[in-house]
C-alpha cells in the first residue's frame, strides 16, 4: 500500500520526447494565444539547480513559465489534478509532481529534495500555496523558506502580471488581456539570508500581485460575461450583506450583477471593478475592486441562524446550513468514493453532515473545529478538509465554496481561542 502510495505521490524527471514536443508544436501556440511578454528570462542558467518561486493566479501560469524558458521546469501542483488518470500522467510526463493543499505534505518536500539533489533541475514552487481569489496575494508558507536554506540553491522569482485579471479564479470567463512574466534572482545558493524571515520577506517583495494597478489596453470589441461567476467569492451583497443574494444579470453582455434582496446593480469591467449603477445603467458611484468587495464582506460578523434541520447541543449556536450535495471521502490517495448525499451545517463547535448512501443508509459525519485540518478550496468549488486523517470533500455547484471556507476559517480560530482561554 505505501509502495503505491509513493509511486502515486512521487516526482520523475521529465520525459525527452514530451518536452521536445512541447517545445516544438505546444511552446509557439501558448505564446502567441495568451500574448506571452517575458523580461529578463535569460537570468535562468541553462544548467544546474535551482527554485523558481512565483505568484499563482491563473490556472495557466505554469504553462506559462514553461513556454518561456529554455529548459524544463517541475512545479508543484494540487493532487487534485492528479486523480483523474490521463490528465495525472500527461502532467508526471513534463515533470509536475502533487501536493496536498494546506497541509504539511512531507512527500511533496522529499520530491523537491530529490530532484534539486539528484536531477539538478528547475524546481517551480507557488510560496503562497494556493490560487488568488481576489487578486492579492496570501501569506508565504513558512516551510519555504526551510527547504530553501537546507537546499542551498540558486532561488530565482517569476511575477505574474496580468495573468488574475486575465481569467479570475471566480470568473467563467477569459478577458483579452495580455501577459507579463517578470524575471529576478533572488539569492545565489552560497549567499542565502540567515534568518526564515527575511527570505519569506524578499519572496512576497518580489511575487506582489500588481493587476489592479496595471494600465489595460482597450480592448477591440465589447467583451460580455465578465459578471459570470462573481457569486463565488462575493458571496454577500456589498450594499446589504444578504448571503448567496447575488446573481449575474440577463442578458450576460451587460456584464451587470444583481442582489436580489436589495436590486442594487453593478457593472464588472475588464479591470475586475465593479461600478454601481441606476436603473438606467448610469454610473451612481464610484468603481471598486473585487478585492476591496471581498474584504468588506469578510468583515461582516457572523450572525447565528436557526433550522429545525439539525439537533444543537446547549448552547451551540449554528451559522450555515448548505443545499443538498455530495460527500466524498477518501481514506488512502486517490481512493476518493462518495461518501453519501446531505446537507452540511456549521456551527460555533463542529461541522455536520448528515445524509444518505445507498450502500450504508443514513450517515453522518461530526467534526469538532479544533480537529480540522488542510482547509482548502481546490479547483472550482470544493471544499476539501481532513478529519482524524482522513480527506472528505464537498463539490459546491449552487452556492459559494469561498463562504464555507471563510465562515470556518473564522468559527476555527474562534474556537482555538477560546479553548485556550480555558486552559
Amino acid at each position: 500500500m505505501s509502495s503505491k502510495h509513493d509511486k502515486l505521490r512521487g516526482a520523475k524527471p521529465v520525459n525527452r520526447w514530451v518536452n521536445v514536443f512541447t517545445r516544438l508544436f505546444v511552446e509557439p501556440v501558448v505564446r502567441q494565444v495568451f500574448r506571452l511578454k517575458a523580461v529578463n528570462p535569460e537570468i535562468i542558467p541553462h544548467t544546474g539547480a535551482g527554485i523558481i518561486v512565483a505568484n499563482h493566479v491563473n490556472l495557466f501560469d505554469p504553462p506559462w513559465i514553461y513556454s518561456v524558458l529554455s529548459r524544463p521546469v517541475h512545479f508543484v501542483a494540487t493532487e487534485e489534478l492528479f486523480r483523474k488518470t490521463i490528465l495525472g500522467a500527461a502532467l508526471r510526463s513534463v515533470g509536475v509532481f502533487p501536493i496536498r493543499k494546506a497541509a504539511q505534505d512531507s512527500q511533496s518536500v522529499k520530491n523537491i529534495i530529490k530532484l534539486l539533489r539528484r536531477e539538478e533541475v528547475l524546481v517551480g514552487i507557488y510560496p503562497e500555496g494556493n490560487r488568488s481569489w481576489d487578486g492579492t496575494n496570501s501569506p508565504i508558507i513558512p516551510t519555504i523558506a526551510r527547504v530553501i536554506r537546507r537546499m542551498r540553491v540558486s532561488v530565482y522569482s517569476c511575477r505574474v502580471e496580468g495573468g488574475y485579471l486575465h481569467f479570475p479564479r471566480w470568473s467563467r470567463k477569459i478577458r483579452p488581456i495580455p501577459i507579463r512574466l517578470v524575471f529576478n534572482k533572488l539569492y545565489d545558493g552560497d549567499s542565502l539570508p540567515d534568518s526564515d524571515e527575511k527570505i519569506i520577506t524578499d519572496i512576497a517583495a518580489a511575487i506582489r500581485i500588481r493587476d489592479y494597478q496595471l494600465t489595460l489596453p482597450e480592448a477591440k470589441r465589447r467583451v460580455s460575461g465578465l459578471a459570470l461567476g462573481i457569486n463565488r467569492i462575493l458571496y454577500r451583497c456589498p450594499h446589504c450583506h444578504s448571503l448567496e443574494s447575488l446573481r449575474a444579470v440577463e442578458q450576460k453582455s451587460t456584464n451587470r450583477v444583481e442582489c436580489r434582496s436589495c436590486y442594487s446593480t453593478w457593472e464588472v469591467d475588464l479591470g475586475s471593478r465593479l461600478t454601481p449603477v441606476d436603473d438606467h445603467g448610469a454610473a451612481s458611484g464610484e468603481p471598486r475592486t473585487v478585492a476591496q468587495l471581498y474584504q468588506q464582506i469578510k468583515a461582516v460578523p457572523l450572525n447565528p441562524i436557526h433550522s429545525s434541520l439539525n439537533e444543537l447541543e446547549e448552547g451551540e449556536q449554528l451559522y450555515l446550513v448548505s443545499r443538498p450535495h455530495f460527500l466524498y471521502r477518501e481514506r488512502s490517495y486517490p481512493e476518493l468514493r462518495i461518501f453519501g448525499f446531505g446537507r452540511a451545517f456549521l456551527t460555533d463547535r463542529r461541522f455536520v453532515f448528515q445524509g444518505w448512501s445507498t450502500r450504508r443508509g443514513r450517515v453522518r459525519v461530526s467534526a469538532t473545529l479544533e480537529e480540522i485540518q488542510s482547509l482548502s478550496v481546490e479547483p472550482g468549488d470544493k471544499l476539501h478538509f481532513t478529519y482524524r486523517k482522513v480527506l472528505y470533500r464537498i463539490p459546491f455547484h449552487r452556492e459559494s465554496a469561498v463562504k464555507w471556507y471563510d465562515f470556518l476559517s473564522q468559527l476555527i480560530e474562534r474556537r482555538k481561542a477560546a479553548i485556550s482561554a480555558k486552559a
